[in-house]
């Protein structure tokens, strides 16, 4: 178990050094989370059927915030 710590606790600081990509994901989901029942209306009871989809989707589009970084040091790399 000692070794999968070591591993995520590596890959944690590799993410957090690159720039602060996770954070501006979180920011982006939080946002979208926000923002998104403001324009649904003031009725809770019709945002509770969508509230798990609207969930789903803002972590979709959160995540295509790092697509990005993914092939970027194999694109360095060539």
């Amino acid at each position: 178990m000692s070794a999968v710590r070591t591993l995520f606790r590596r890959e944690i600081s590799l993410a957090w050094a690159g720039g602060g990509g996770p954070l501006l994901v979180c920011g982006f989901m939080l946002c979208l989370g926000a923002l998104v029942p403001l324009t649904a209306g003031p009725d809770a009871r019709a945002l509770a059927p969508v509230a798990g989809g609207i969930g789903w989707i803002a972590l979709a589009l959160a995540s295509l915030l790092s697509l990005e970084r993914l092939f970027e040091r194999d694109f360095e790399d060539g």
